[in-house]
């Protein structure tokens, strides 16, 4: 007898925004290569700003959508989120998919709809708003109310959220410290056969970063200059004008650039700085498919992806002297490319939808045998 095809499920996709290409919407980009039929639902979208591949979606916005394109407006609006993803109608089907670390699990979906959220982290602007809002304190003290709301909102929302998927051990404890939930533990996709090792070298550091407080450029700027050694910045963010007070001559400050002109700068670095406390760290993972070793502070979502001295190298400290440390080390025992792209090989792509394939598979299971036991008991 020939074997049952396996359960194709109708599923609808859902992120926080569209406005520009981060580490999380690159996994917006691989669920919906993985299922094209799927409606992506979010709050705004620029396309001007889309990975080509996401151009021909089904992408379908809040009601607030055309006044969030702007990132400065949005941060004014952004309490209003929880209600517009609440409102928002959500297409009937089998499975909604949500990917987010902002408000997207505020949506309602039917009846009948299993809920599942991919979670890059608990919103930090509520959970860890001290780190958060470091270099804008009289904007944390304005929203310090409104904060208090959302976070009981926020509570709301991850509770009727059916399953929990962590994109690191490092975040599912943040989930089981902020929500009291368990949950899965799955790495996100990166395509490593995007990214091309090479025999070039620069000569220079590399930070690929946005631009704020907690991801601690500061420190990447002080131990570069420490070494001795020049850096290269690629990123924006409201950081930018104090880093580039500290910054030396030798550190070039590049903005934002294309996949292409990325990967270039990745593949030819002396090694990629990563000074904050990271959820995963998707560009860990790029630089070791790159065959480039990257110097990480030993805390977070890294522990996951880097074991100090076989795929990269650990800073015990986000200070200048722990990193210049590290990048001293990684100059005198250089990690050998094979073994960096067989450590960035554990998330490749296919590996990712496969198992996010086999987690919903479980979950849905148990979730339908539960509803079963329910009917059954006595009135």
């Amino acid at each position: 007898m020939d074997a049952l095809p396996p359960v194709r499920r109708s599923i609808v996709l859902a992120h926080d925004y569209l406005i520009e290409m981060g580490g999380a919407e690159r996994v917006v980009v691989a669920l919906a290569a993985h299922r094209p039929d799927a409606p992506l639902l979010t709050s705004s979208v620029r396309r001007d700003s889309l990975d080509p591949s996401l151009r021909q979606s089904d992408i379908r916005t809040s009601r607030l959508g055309p006044l969030l394109e702007d990132k400065a407006r949005a941060k004014v609006l952004f309490p209003l989120l929880p209600l517009a993803f609440r409102t928002m109608p959500v297409p009937q089907a089998d499975v909604l998919l949500t990917s987010s670390s902002g408000f997207a699990h505020h949506l309602r979906p039917g009846p009948g709809t299993f809920h599942a959220w991919y979670c890059h982290t608990p919103p930090r602007f509520l959970w860890d708003p001290d780190a958060y809002f470091a270099d804008r304190p009289p904007t944390w003290r304005a929203l310090t109310p409104a904060l208090a709301l959302l976070r009981r909102l926020d509570c709301v929302a991850a509770g009727r959220v059916d399953l929990l998927i962590a994109n690191s051990r490092h975040t599912a404890a943040r989930i089981r410290a902020t929500y009291h939930r368990d949950a899965e533990v799955l790495w996100p996709p990166v395509p490593v056969d995007a990214f091309q090792p090479t025999a070039e070298r620069s000569g220079r550091l590399l930070v690929l970063s946005r631009l704020l407080g907690y991801k601690r450029v500061d420190v990447a700027i002080a131990s570069a200059a420490a070494v001795g050694m020049p850096l290269d910045i690629v990123g924006e963010g409201p950081e930018r004008p104090r880093l580039e007070r500290l910054a030396g001559p030798g550190v070039r400050f590049l903005g934002r650039l294309s996949d292409v002109e990325a990967r270039a700068l990745l593949a030819r670095c002396t090694a990629l700085l990563v000074p904050g406390v990271e959820d995963l760290g998707i560009t860990i993972v790029e630089a070791q498919a790159s065959g480039r070793p990257p110097i990480v502070l030993a805390a977070g979502g890294a522990l996951d992806t880097v074991q100090d001295g076989v795929n990269g190298f650990h800073a015990a400290a986000a200070d200048r002297d722990a990193f210049a440390a590290a990048i001293r080390r990684a100059a005198v025992q250089p990690v050998a490319t094979e073994a960096l792209v067989a450590a960035a090989r554990r998330l490749d792509t296919p590996i990712f939808l496969r198992g996010l394939d086999a987690i919903l598979d479980r979950a849905i299971a148990a979730h339908a045998a539960a509803a079963t036991r329910r009917e059954r008991l006595p009135a």
